[in-house]
């Protein structure tokens, strides 16, 4: 019966429902019956002022017959008016007057209204009425004295019809509220239960290796919150699961080729392929090779690690200017390796940055990097810093066979060469720009590329990077 939250609820709200329908109509019930019983009575009091007077008058001309033919009209009118039947009796308990054939009036009714209290109760009047009626019993006086007593008997019924009625009306009124409210707590129910249902079926489709499934969210409420909060997690699993498999789709990939190498090596060594004054050349690719998987698998990690939303940035205050100096110091060699020009262009002579220092250096050995890797020789690399629009903004660019339109979308995604980079330069595993791209994302910071023809006639393009950091 309560095995889901739509049942615990909508059965919780009835009976919630149910308790307090019973309560207000116990309470409705009892407080109508004293009403009728108490508008009855006053009735009575009412009526019997009017047959005391002509009940007085009766005594006094006892032999008027016409005034007595009046007087049982006038107990018949008032008999009708309250559906009950009048007795009026002596101090002696004698039957005067009725409207009914009631000839006797129990004794301990008698003694009672004659002493001159009006009474109230149930009785069937010595055996008269099938069922007991209510009787009220008031005393007749006349010049002060007692003389009388008058009983209007009415059928319970007849006292409460009004009171039924409307304790009638009450019940259906209140059923039919309830049966609104049961149809309101149902759909309100169902409407908290099913996303709580769609939460669980898309918890277990995430658990099976669906990571696409997310809910819906329809409501700003706690239950809203917590598929928004679904969500949110789902994402994060869908990216973490999406992290994992690239990694690992990326290490088959990009790990295949220096392995083939070095097993292929070791194998043309041992087998005697490889003559032996050759063995020392080909132990050196091997190193080579090995020293270019390592680097790849540590950069890889590094890469893994970047993508987790627990990496942490160390930021402080540096002066970018001096860390390219520092940078371009120590690809001195590879410089003049190719002959290769400085233009290097600061704004102002310190640039003053908020930053991961060594992220940021990793930013500018990498993109100078490929800016001498790329350059043809005997050609210029510019490099120029500056603010603009409340940012520090550094940029590089060189001369080669430049980055094609296709390629400029890709150029940051991890493991991607151009072709041209494929046929003049494979020492590269294709991260390099990957890494600059997720250190400025986790900076909120931005990088893009231009590559833009030079001269008619020449094959150069002039490629430079520019990305933008936060001034200190």
């Amino acid at each position: 019966m309560f095995k889901s939250i739509l049942s615990r609820l909508f059965w919780t709200y009835a009976i919630i429902l149910v308790l307090v329908f019973t309560s207000v109509s116990v309470s409705v019930g009892i407080f109508v019956n004293r009403f009728a019983l108490k508008q009855h009575t006053e009735n009575v009091m009412k009526v019997s002022e009017t047959i005391e007077y002509w009940t007085a008058q009766m005594q006094i001309e006892n032999n008027n017959i016409r005034l007595a033919m009046g007087y049982n009209q006038i107990l018949r009118s008032w008999a009708d008016f309250l559906s009950s039947d009048i007795i009026v009796t002596n101090t002696k308990g004698e039957v005067i007057a009725a409207t009914s054939s009631i000839s006797v009036v129990p004794d301990n009714f008698i003694n009672a209204v004659t002493s001159g209290r009006t009474i109230e109760g149930t009785s069937t009047f010595n055996g008269a009425y099938s069922e007991k009626v209510r009787v009220v019993g008031v005393p007749v006086r006349y010049g002060g004295t007692v003389v009388g007593a008058m009983f209007f008997n009415t059928a319970l019924f007849n006292v409460r019809k009004i009171s039924i009625e409307l304790f009638y009306a009450v019940i259906l009124s209140s059923a039919l509220s309830v049966l609104v409210a049961a149809a309101l707590v149902y759909t309100q129910s169902k409407r908290i239960s099913k996303p709580i249902v769609e939460i669980n079926r898309a918890a277990r489709n995430i658990a099976s290796g669906k990571y696409d499934k997310r809910v819906a969210v329809t409501s700003a409420d706690e239950v809203g919150q917590l598929a928004s909060s679904f969500n949110f997690m789902a994402d994060s699993v869908e990216a973490l699961e999406k992290t994992r498999s690239d990694f690992i789709s990326d290490v088959s990939h990009e790990l295949r080729t220096p392995m083939t190498s070095i097993s292929g090596f070791i194998e043309g060594i041992m087998d005697g392929t490889i003559p032996k004054e050759k063995e020392d050349e080909y132990l050196k690719i091997v190193l080579d090779e090995s020293k270019r998987l390592t680097k790849m698998v540590n950069d890889m990690l590094e890469m893994s690690k970047m993508s987790s939303s627990e990496y942490k940035l160390d930021i402080s205050e540096f002066d970018l200017n001096e860390l390219t100096r520092v940078s371009i110091i120590s690809m001195g060699a590879r410089i003049d390796e190719k002959n290769l020009e400085l233009n290097v262009d600061f704004e102002n002579d310190e640039l003053k940055v908020l930053a991961d220092h060594d992220a940021i250096a990793r930013v500018i050995i990498n993109l100078l990097d490929n800016a001498v890797k790329f350059s043809y020789p005997n050609t210029t690399i510019g490099i120029r810093t500056w603010t603009e629009k409340g940012k520090a903004r550094f940029c590089i660019g060189n001369f080669g066979d430049g980055i094609n339109g296709a390629d400029l979308n890709n150029i940051f995604n991890r493991f991607y060469k151009t072709d041209k980079s494929r046929q003049s330069e494979k020492s590269g595993a294709g991260l390099g720009l990957s890494f600059v791209k997720n250190i400025l994302t986790l900076h909120k910071q931005n990088v893009w590329v231009e590559s833009v023809d030079t001269k008619e006639g020449s094959a150069a393009k002039y490629t430079k990077f520019t990305f933008t950091l936060e001034l200190a």
